[in-house]
């Protein structure tokens, strides 16, 4: 078996740079209302992208919760 990627019109970029700006702008959110916003349900990459967008992020934090095809991402204010 060989790995096959499909990326048409580049797709999986466009989608990629539009997961890291919705991560950056909910977590400007999250950090002036001073509340936790909780993502709708996405697929782990998808996940995993929101995530690493804001790894290194000095005021917010990520988590996952829920189940299965529910699974959400948590975006926190960091405690000091």
């Amino acid at each position: 078996w060989l790995p096959l990627n499909v990326d048409i019109c580049e797709y999986k970029k466009r989608r990629r740079d539009s997961l890291q700006r919705l991560a950056l702008k909910s977590a400007e959110q999250v950090k002036s209302k001073h509340r936790a916003m909780t993502l709708g349900p996405m697929p782990p990459g998808e996940r995993r992208i929101i995530h690493l967008a804001l790894a290194n992020h000095l005021d917010v934090a990520t988590h996952s919760i829920g189940e299965g095809e529910d699974r959400k991402v948590v975006i926190l204010l960091k405690r000091d």
